[in-house]
């Protein structure tokens, strides 16, 4: 009697089991969403995260601008999604980006109105939908590991311009002295290579650790950063005091480091090949580093140019607590330039309307570090991850105290989807768990042979 509905029976199971186990299946080999996923993370690391899309098209290098690379890599997510939608990514952030985006939009109803404050709409409304687009192509293991190998590959390309910057001065940096590479600004570049460092650090050998932390060090201090000089130094800090890192091995390479350092200098100082240290540019660098007297260190109007805007942003605050004064306030404002700082910027043009959007994300970020299945499969051990994750959401949150352009960075949007990636649960799986909880009562029953 059992026989005449085992076949059937049995028929069922292994469609359940095998959809069941379909995730399984699907990492065995690359579908086309994988290929495409990677495709779409792998362009936006070498064209965006790198600086080398906005540099090429800037100065005419390459036909298309940054926003045609972006448009490729939404219509990749679109159609990964299409072929596998039980991989949407981190459902809080799709919340946040969508928020932040109807904040500004939101925001621009009593703001000035003008090309540039409808310019700062169209800016933040497409920094939103590329976080989107890498939550959804993050959403896969194996996508993830490729994301961080390109950063590798983009980190130590920009290391390399850094130094070669140093014996071509202006070649790419605004600023004379310090080095900037494909990012032009020398404080975009600092912090582009701290992320770099923190999110590809799980992919590289336990061994190498220490020497790609050294080399990254190396590539941030060309650039005369002191906001970048000092994230890193925080951030390394954190990795020693989370073990991800040992200590003796970075010291020990630090003081090798500066050993050969200060060989080649003094071969190219003696060669000529930095003669243009000297002068202004030698003020210059002291100066960055506050090196000197108090006449030099009181010269410094970066520092107190920055202190001026972001007080001017609280008074602004001040005036207009609850609703701001509308998106790209501090854009259009009586000032040079904006705040310098996304926390003063928020509260200036958003007021408590939307200042929490910053601070949310922070929590958001470390909400994900620390859930024991906030990833699956990447490369490297759980407690790196880790280390790493929140050395990352430190580095954010530090480096909005000094870039109010922290939230559209690529670099950032692309660290926060990989740091705050899930393990797909919804759709495609409800239906495989419900099919394999029934599976054995169907099992069980028989029916009268005819």
């Amino acid at each position: 009697m059992t026989s005449a509905v085992m076949p059937d029976t049995l028929a069922v199971t292994g469609e359940a089991t095998g959809e069941a186990t379909g995730e399984a299946t699907r990492d065995d080999g690359w579908s086309m969403a994988a290929l495409m996923r990677t495709a779409a993370i792998v362009l936006a690391v070498l064209v965006l995260f790198s600086g080398a899309g906005a540099w090429g098209w800037n100065v005419g290098r390459l036909p298309v601008p940054p926003l045609a690379t972006m448009v490729v890599v939404f219509a990749c997510a679109a159609v990964a999604v299409l072929l596998d939608i039980s991989r949407l990514g981190s459902g809080v952030m799709w919340g946040w980006a969508i928020a932040n985006a109807v904040v500004a939009m939101t925001g621009f109803l009593w703001s000035s109105g003008s090309e540039d404050a409808l310019q700062e709409v169209r800016t933040r409304v497409l920094s939103s939908m590329q976080l989107v687009a890498y939550v959804v192509v993050l959403a896969d293991p194996r996508v993830r590991r490729a994301a961080r190998v390109a950063i590798i590959v983009s980190t130590f390309g920009a290391i390399g311009l850094n130094l070669w910057e140093l014996t071509h001065p202006m070649t790419f940096s605004i600023s004379l002295g310090r080095s900037a590479g494909f990012y032009v600004n020398p404080n975009i570049a600092g912090a582009a290579l701290i992320a770099g460092m923190l999110l590809a650090l799980p992919a590289v050998p336990a061994k190498l650790r220490e020497l790609y932390m050294l080399a990254v060090g190396v590539g941030v201090f060309t650039t005369l950063s002191r906001g970048a000089i000092l994230c890193w130094a925080i951030v390394t800090v954190s990795l020693l005091l989370s073990r991800a890192i040992r200590g003796k091995r970075l010291i020990v390479l630090t003081a090798a480091g500066l050993a050969l350092a200060l060989s080649v200098a003094g071969a190219l100082l003696a060669s000529g090949q930095l003669g243009y240290i000297g002068g202004g540019a030698e003020r210059f660098v002291r100066q960055r580093l506050s090196i000197g007297n108090s006449e030099g260190l009181n010269a410094d109007v970066s520092a107190s140019s920055r202190s001026h805007l972001a007080m001017h942003a609280l008074e602004m605050f001040g005036e207009r607590p609850f609703a701001g004064h509308g998106t790209g306030a501090t854009v259009i404002w009586n000032e040079p330039e904006s705040t310098h700082n996304i926390y003063a910027r928020q509260l200036a043009e958003y007021g408590l309307f939307g200042a929490w959007l910053a601070p949310l994300l922070l929590v958001l970020g470390l909400r994900a570090v620390m859930s024991s299945e906030h990833q699956d499969g990447d490369a490297g051990d759980e407690p790196i991850r880790r280390a790493v994750g929140f050395a990352f959401m430190l580095f954010v949150a530090l480096w909005g105290l000094f870039s109010h352009n922290v939230l559209d960075d690529p670099f950032v949007l692309i660290g926060l989807a990989l740091i705050a990636a899930v393990p797909s649960r919804g759709i495609a799986r409800a239906p495989d768990n419900a099919l394999r909880a029934v599976a054995p009562t169907v099992s069980s029953l028989s029916l009268p042979c005819s």
